[in-house]
């Protein structure tokens, strides 16, 4: 499987929950619905063609920073016609540092395409983490062939928590619920409990008995289709 390998980071970031208002939560990582919108930011696809244009898309992720959130104050103005001008403040979280490392498998011309967007960091549109104001850097790695593997003992991606049987180890755990895909609405209709884990504030690969990931440059990694 064709695969292109890159990091994105940014200052902060934040992949509002759907179910909260005026204290909006984040989710621990970047999730595989989002990762398909930055792409589509780098190859300029517009919203209402992202769904279908992206449908094919395979996406691994790979937490590099530490999870670190913030909760700022925001001031956020009603769009309610009879409360012109009225602004209030709100709790929002973030994401601090984030850093990434994404495995897009994807149509072969589309592929050749973004690499090439990506190495000469040349997207049609800014690149951003969650919100327009966090803004993404994105640095190309490498490209070369993920070779499906029937069984592993380790994995270095995230990974629905079903599909690994862990060995716990003296390493932090992070447990979330992230939206995996959506549909031509944009709205989220399925969710995967994912699993990562870092080791003195590195990250590190899980122990445990995993089936059906694909190695690439080293790394194992879980798809998301």
């Amino acid at each position: 499987m064709d695969c292109v390998v890159f990091r994105a980071r940014s200052g902060f970031a934040r992949f509002r929950k759907p179910y909260t208002t005026t204290s909006a939560l984040t989710f621990l990582c970047i999730h595989p619905v989002a990762i398909r919108g930055l792409v589509g930011a780098v190859m300029g696809i517009d919203k209402i063609d992202l769904y279908n244009q992206t449908s094919g898309m395979k996406v691994g992720i790979q937490v590099i920073s530490p999870v670190r959130k913030d909760m700022q104050v925001l001031k956020l103005l009603s769009m309610k016609s009879s409360d012109k001008f009225l602004s209030f403040p709100a709790n929002v979280e973030f994401v601090r540092n984030p850093d990434y490392r994404i495995f897009i498998s994807w149509d072969h011309d589309k592929l050749d395409e973004f690499e090439s967007r990506i190495k000469n960091q040349k997207p049609i549109f800014t690149p951003y983490l969650g919100t327009s104001e966090n803004i993404a850097k994105l640095v190309y790695e490498a490209r070369g062939y993920a070779q499906l593997i029937d069984k592993s003992d380790r994995i270095d991606s995230i990974i629905p928590s079903k599909l690994i049987d862990l060995e716990y180890k003296d390493y932090n755990i992070f447990m979330d619920r992230i939206p995996v895909s959506n549909n031509e609405k944009r709205e989220y209709v399925k969710y995967e409990k994912v699993v990562f884990g870092f080791e003195d504030e590195k990250c590190c690969s899980l122990i445990g008995s995993v089936n059906e990931v694909y190695e690439i440059n080293g790394s194992y990694v879980y798809f998301f289709g």
